[in-house]
């Protein structure tokens, strides 16, 4: 499949918003500052899957169906290829956490080994500690399960409107959970997240069946699409104060933003991001975190007790709370390297075996 080379800058950003969401957003003394979806960037790792995943599949889709071959060792191949790349290191984390006791490891043990953790959140309404982040893997993981078959067995004749469908499903399904029942962490499940992962799948449909359309359409006019959205967005859920209608408008903040990461995906596909923004998408540095920003994503949460409890028992520093978010980037960053270089790269050398 083509490499997009914008879509790793954008992967970088994902993974520092997820942080700064993390680790210093709440520590943020300007309201405005305090206010940015930092955490967004899951939003935006999904758009991206979604993307690309669906992508993979209707290009093995085409390609099967004009040799009149099964889609069986394509699908075999996909799930491989998947497997190689998720797996070892998410299962080596929660083996290496059990075997040390860390926190609720064992208590969540069983959902943790079977990408569960987000359905765990949505029945107990509750946040996982230090496994928190976990939902989304899950979330990722579930869709790779279903979504192969959606995409390889619908006719491509009903193909964009069943994503649609999912689409408006996900959004109404997340609605009814939100304000007609108990379970507010149900924006975790599957099914409440294919609004995202589906605007990402619909973008492929358009790039691989309907390209011209998309082509018709300026970057200029895209971008300025993007700009008025993002201004309408920055004045209802940035500048506005909080009252009973932000509340109600606050759960069209997702589904909001993730219109605009269709937009800013689609740019970066036509390679469309210039000036500043095209540098720093392709800067070296930020090529490198999205790349590697799956062992990112998985460890970051652990740098904060890895700091605290065992290496600050003997170096003793003192910091602010960006100072803290310094040494957990950078902590992370050396795991992560270390991750990408001994386990990712070499395993994901054996999709060579698994071609679609």
């Amino acid at each position: 499949m083509k490499y997009y080379k914008q879509l790793d800058g954008l992967r970088a950003i994902a993974i520092i918003g997820v942080m700064i969401a993390h680790w210093l957003q709440s520590s943020m003394k300007i309201e405005v500052l305090k206010n940015i979806p930092y955490g967004t960037g899951v939003t935006l790792f999904f758009v991206l899957s979604g993307f690309l995943i669906t992508k993979i599949l209707l290009d093995f889709k085409e390609r099967n169906t004009s040799q009149g071959i099964s889609h069986f060792k394509s699908i075999k191949s996909f799930y491989i290829r998947r497997s190689l790349r998720i797996f070892p290191i998410y299962y080596l984390t929660i083996f290496f956490l059990l075997i040390i006791g860390f926190g609720n490891t064992a208590e969540l043990f069983p959902w943790l080994a079977t990408y569960t953790t987000n359905v765990y959140m949505a029945i107990h309404s509750n946040y996982i500690d230090s496994f928190t982040h976990f939902w989304s893997l899950a979330v990722e993981e579930q869709f790779y399960l279903f979504w192969v078959f959606v995409i390889v067995y619908v006719s491509n004749r009903y193909l964009k409107k069943t994503i649609v469908a999912f689409i408006i499903a996900s959004i109404l399904i997340l609605y009814f959970l939100k304000f007609y029942t108990g379970y507010w962490l149900s924006n975790g499940l599957v099914i409440c997240q294919m609004h995202t992962l589906g605007a990402g799948a619909l973008l492929a449909y358009y790039v691989k069946y309907e390209s011209e359309k998309i082509n018709r359409i300026s970057l200029s006019t895209i971008k300025g699409i993007l700009l008025v959205i993002t201004l309408i967005f920055t004045l209802v859920f940035v500048y506005r104060k909080p009252d009973p209608l932000y509340e109600t408008l606050r759960f069209f903040q997702d589904p909001a933003v993730t219109v605009i990461y269709f937009f800013v995906v689609l740019i970066a596909i036509r390679e469309g991001f210039t000036g500043i923004i095209k540098r720093i998408l392709e800067n070296k540095v930020m090529l490198y975190i999205g790349r590697i920003s799956y062992g990112l994503y998985i460890y970051h949460l652990f740098m904060g007790p890895l700091f605290i409890n065992v290496i600050n028992k003997y170096l003793k520093i003192e910091t602010t709370n960006f100072g803290h978010f310094i040494i957990f980037f950078f902590l992370d960053l050396i795991i992560a390297s270390l991750s990408w270089y001994l386990i990712e790269k070499p395993i994901n050398g054996l999709k060579k075996y698994y071609k679609y």
